[in-house]
């Protein structure tokens, strides 16, 4: 027995000394539901497991941390080494290395600014990914018939929407999908009413917003959820949350921003009561330009009616009719002159046709000499005696035959 030890002592072993300290640690409820305040260091995440490791630690203390995936993916802002933190969870001994951890289960940035650091962190992801760029943004429509609204049934917001909309646009017809705009259910249920209007699908513009307030009044519109609603949309979203002042992520979401819910019911629409008006002014300016321009035509054909050329109006045409006249004749001795001139070519084309005309030769005495297959003959080498041929003279055909042939060379 060892120095010291006490008779019927029992001696623990170091899994029953942990395992002991663990039970006490865990029937303790302070320490199995505690908030604490510190500084993340030593900041580690692992994508795989989806787990976080991190020291909470103050000017005078350390504790290791873990945060499992579980609880670790609630977390909507990004943690890192020297962000001040409140956390909540329990403490235990990982029993591995014998010492005690702090399992956390919810943490948020510390202080005033921990909205803030979360709209930055969120707004910094999205852009990444394209949602505020303002080349995916749509125009708004000129023209509008049909209004649908985001926003509580009972706020002010809805309230000077409508009454602007009914000002600048009385045959408006307006839709309102009523969602609560503050609390922890607002994200859901303003991101359920667009999708709701888009399924309709009539609108032609859609108004999503509330009244002001305070950054955790108007949080809802900072939710990634409402701003994935929003870029989802199929009709061009107009945002109006809260004040000229406020900015949410929903505004830089939304296709368009209104300072106020009265000035998106401005933009909303189009003032149809100044249309009509600059219609009728320009009605007014068409008939006096109109009632001119026709005054000045009924002059001009008043002073027209005044000229001679009406009263006589055979003048107008005098002078055309000579002038006709007069090509008529120069036309009529052209074409005399041309007929005459073509008759003297051709007497004299037919005197030359008849001074080579066979039948002159025929009445000179001549004669026209065929074979009987019409062959004329030229030469005595054509004819063999006794063979017969055909006579042309001037006035009919002898049929001869060949009793002999002579050559001679009298031609």
């Amino acid at each position: 027995m060892g120095k010291g030890m006490l008779p019927g002592n029992r001696i623990l072993s170091v899994t029953e000394l942990t395992t002991h300290v663990k039970s006490v640690l865990e029937n303790d409820r302070l320490l199995q539901n505690v908030w604490v305040r510190g500084e993340i260091s030593d900041f580690r995440y692992y994508q795989k497991s989806g787990h976080m490791y991190f020291n909470l630690k103050d000017e005078e203390s350390s504790v290791n941390c873990v945060m499992f995936r579980t609880w670790a993916r609630n977390v909507d802002f990004k943690p890192d080494d020297g962000l001040k933190v409140i956390a909540r969870g329990y403490i235990s001994i990982f029993e591995k290395y014998g010492r005690y951890q702090y399992y956390v289960e919810e943490m948020e940035p510390d202080g005033l600014g921990r909205l803030y650091l979360s709209f930055t962190q969120l707004k910094e992801r999205l852009e990444k990914e394209g949602l505020f760029d303002p080349r995916r943004k749509r125009p708004i429509p000129p023209f509008v018939n049909c209004v649908g609204v985001v926003t509580s049934k009972d706020g002010a917001a809805l309230r000077d929407i409508v009454r602007e909309v009914r000002q600048r646009h009385p045959g408006c017809h307006i839709v309102v999908a009523a969602a609560t705009v503050q609390g922890p259910e607002a994200p859901g249920e303003i991101a359920q009413a667009i999708e709701a209007l888009n399924q309709w699908g009539h609108p032609d513009i859609m108004i999503v917003g509330r009244g002001g307030g305070s950054i955790e009044d108007l949080w809802a519109f900072n939710t990634e959820k409402v701003v994935r609603a929003i870029v989802q949309s199929r009709i061009p979203v107009i945002s109006a949350v809260g004040h000229e002042v406020d900015f949410s992520l929903a505004d830089f979401a939304a296709d368009a921003r209104a300072a106020t819910p009265t000035q998106a019911g401005q933009m909303a629409v189009p003032d149809m009561v100044a249309y009509q008006e600059q219609l009728l002014s320009t009605h007014r300016r068409l008939r006096r330009t109109m009632e001119r321009y026709c005054n000045q035509k009924w002059a001009q054909l008043d002073y027209l009616k005044e000229r001679r050329v009406w009263k006589k109006p055979h003048l107008l045409f005098d002078n055309h009719r000579r002038e006709l006249q007069h090509l008529m004749q120069v036309m009529e001795n052209r074409m005399k002159n041309n007929l005459h001139a073509r008759g003297l070519l051709l007497q004299q084309a037919a005197v030359s046709l008849d001074a080579l005309s066979p039948l002159k030769v025929l009445e000179r005495g001549y004669a026209i000499a065929r074979r009987e297959d019409g062959e004329v003959v030229r030469v005595i080498e054509q004819v063999e005696p006794d063979s017969v041929l055909n006579l042309t003279v001037r006035n009919g055909e002898i049929r001869v035959v060949v009793q002999e042939k002579r050559t001679g060379d009298w031609l």
